[in-house]
């Protein structure tokens, strides 16, 4: 890495990804670069896969390991040019580990669930605000209008998102899979095949737990002793996504009903079961699509 970063600013578009990669072989004469960027969601999304298909060599890393780097670097500024810095040191002494866009089929299908919930929390919105207190004749109209409009819109997203799945042999296995497990639906079901990557690429349950942010965090040091909670770093959606199915599971699923049932009895909180058994939920997932065989209750009791 160069003693004295050089800066640039470029549009989030094609034309802006193009006059970059341009400016770094003319200027900086990279010719095997590894390009590492904060994860931002949607917003960096084209630029991954863009860097991807030209160099392959791309980072997309928690945007809390970068603000741990600085912290142990004693930053206390920050601007947009410290923070590109900060981003490329941590990428020069950390190497970290390399990022694999999702294939077509799934990255459809991911947007294509996001968008779901998103058209679902308006339609709540709006049925919410139609409720409260008495709305002009036009108002009314208005809404009323927009709520047909959503659930319109439900219905198709709902269709599309069913064809990607019938259309790709193992997304529609994998469907079937999951909705062999107590407590986890249709909607449950497309939304975790939105989320989770290629099980493949997980060696193991706790791998994917972790990718969850549901593994536990230990505090303890000298006298120190918190509580142990979630780490939560990892995909929220996916801890968003696992709460109603493990509440459905706690009446359902006999490995959960039991789980729950010896957490709670030894005197720990129900939000302290409930974190378990997403835990647990997610182990069992991780069993069932890497496996490909249904969900056997019998085997999960003896791992509990």
């Amino acid at each position: 890495m160069s003693n004295s970063p050089q800066h640039r600013t470029f549009t989030n578009d094609l034309e802006g990804f193009t006059a970059f990669t341009n400016w770094l072989a003319l200027d900086l004469f990279v010719f095997d670069p590894h390009f590492c960027m904060e994860a931002t969601g949607r917003y960096g999304e084209a630029l991954a896969h863009f860097l991807y298909d030209q160099f392959k060599s791309v980072s997309v890393v928690n945007p809390s390991c970068i603000k741990n780097y600085g912290r142990s670097k004693l930053r206390r500024t920050k601007t947009d040019k410290i923070d590109s810095a900060l981003i490329a040191e941590f990428c020069h002494k950390e190497n970290p580990a390399l990022w694999q866009p999702l294939e077509k089929d799934l990255r459809d299908l991911q947007q294509l669930t996001r968008e779901l919930e998103h058209v679902k929390r308006l339609l709540a919105d709006e049925k919410s605000r139609s409720k409260a207190g008495s709305h002009l004749g036009a108002v009314k109209d208005a809404i009323a209008s927009l709520m047909n409009f959503l659930e319109g819109q439900i219905v198709v997203l709902e269709e599309q998102i069913k064809e990607i799945i019938n259309s790709n042999k193992r997304l529609k296995k994998q469907k079937a899979l999951l909705l062999t497990i107590p407590g986890i639906g249709e909607t449950t079901a497309h939304a975790l095949l939105g989320e989770l990557p290629d099980i493949s690429r997980f060696k193991s349950a706790k791998q994917v737990v972790a990718f969850a942010g549901l593994a536990p965090k230990e505090s303890s040091s000298g006298s120190l002793h918190a509580k142990t909670r979630m780490s939560k770093v990892g995909n929220s959606r996916l801890r968003k996504l696992l709460y109603m199915p493990v509440v459905s599971a706690k009446r359902y699923n006999p490995v959960i009903i039991a789980l729950c049932s010896r957490i709670e009895g030894s005197g720990k909180s129900k939000m302290v079961s409930i974190g378990a058994s997403m835990r647990k939920l997610l182990h069992i997932v991780f069993g069932v699509l890497k496996s490909g065989k249904a969900f056997n209750k019998r085997l999960h009791l003896l791992e509990a």
